[in-house]
């Protein structure tokens, strides 16, 4: 029996609290102070950049720099404009389809860290015109209810201009092995890396190499702090890794699915980010066989990663991704089959333990 079979409740338990956590891009805050707890124990220095990068190193011996990427932040809103009878109107902060808004559930923090909550509606079917009933809604076409009768209960509330949101359910099982949660997309990556950083200092497995994880902030508004991240740890290698766009279901067919769940992890060959270099591939590819994991290339060139900001860095990181594959990223509700995720962990060990060779 595996180490992550025997351990799965508590890695269960903490993607439970990942996920929970409230964390859109600039605002990771919650996210990084659960990821410092749990990791403190595991490597020699924690350190927050300015941008909010998370960045824990452990010491090697042969002189070279491995960068383990995760990103913190999830997708999610900002309040905009507050009326006069306590409506709030929203800006998008990430990559959202505007269709997924009306009638969900939204929790935003206050300056003062307090949290509340709403849901986001829009005009009734029944009221509007014929014409107007078929046409697109944009995301500055909504609102949020927060129950409020006027601009005051509202602030009474903690609402102001600028608070973050986020569409917001609780982590849940499905059945066996199926787990439901907001923001795997990244969340599942930063369960990866802590994974490895425990693997590392349990002996599990082991490399000569200096590693630095960067939980990163701001992934989903631009790729915006890995890059910066990896210009102070200047590593020799770099491996992000990511929760993927999963779409093995009705509607999208085969030639256009990026990935599908069931099938392993995902090993990145090109997308609209990186073109990920021929030996960053092979290595990752090897070590899937030696492992005997199912494992998947990522269908050129779909979305993009924190890779595609790290190999662009200084004069240049060899960089390459590996992602779980999770359905309905980039929505309030995302599934993960749990195999995937061990397969995944026990793909991204054999690739740390022999990084070094592409040093």
């Amino acid at each position: 029996m595996t180490e992550i079979a025997m351990d799965k409740t508590y890695y269960v338990s903490l993607l439970e609290r990942l996920s929970n956590a409230f964390g859109p891009s600039n605002y990771e805050d919650d996210v990084r102070t659960l990821i410092a707890e749990t990791i403190k124990p595991w490597v020699k220095d924690i350190r927050q950049d300015a941008l909010g990068n998370l960045i824990a190193f452990r010491p090697g011996t042969n002189g070279k720099r491995l960068m383990l990427d995760a990103h913190t932040d999830e997708i999610g809103i900002m309040v905009r404009h507050i009326d006069s009878r306590g409506f709030l109107r929203f800006a998008t902060i990430g990559g959202w389809d505007d269709r997924m808004f009306p009638g969900h559930r939204v929790t935003f923090k206050s300056r003062d860290g307090r949290f509340y909550h709403g849901v986001i509606g829009m005009t009734p079917p029944h009221v509007l015109p014929p014409a107007q009933r078929e046409k697109a809604i944009a995301a500055e076409d909504y609102f949020v209810d927060l129950g409020a009768e006027t601009a005051d209960e509202a602030a009474a509330l903690g609402a102001s201009v600028g608070d973050p949101g986020t569409l917001s359910y609780p982590f849940m099982k499905l059945k066996d092995d199926v787990y439901l949660g907001k923001a795997f997309d990244d969340r599942v990556g930063c369960l990866t890396v802590i994974s490895l950083l425990k693997a590392l200092a349990e002996g599990d497995i082991t490399t000569d190499m200096d590693v630095y994880a960067n939980f990163a902030t701001s992934e989903e508004v631009g790729l915006r702090g890995a890059g910066p991240a990896a210009f102070g740890i200047d590593p020799h290698v770099a491996i992000a890794f990511e929760g993927t766009i999963g779409s093995d279901f009705p509607g999208v067919p085969e030639e256009k699915r990026p990935c599908a769940q069931r099938k392993g992890p995902v090993i990145t060959i090109a997308d609209k980010s990186v073109l990920v270099p021929r030996r960053m591939i092979d290595l990752m590819t090897d070590c899937a066989r030696e492992t005997g994991v199912p494992y998947q290339y990522k269908m050129p060139i779909y979305g993009g990663t924190n890779a595609g900001s790290i190999h662009m860095s200084r004069a240049g990181i060899l960089a390459g991704c590996i992602a779980t594959p999770c359905r309905y990223i980039h929505s309030p509700n995302t599934t993960l089959y749990w195999p995937d995720f061990e397969n995944t962990l026990t793909l991204a060990k054999r690739v740390v333990s022999r990084a070094h060779e592409l040093a």
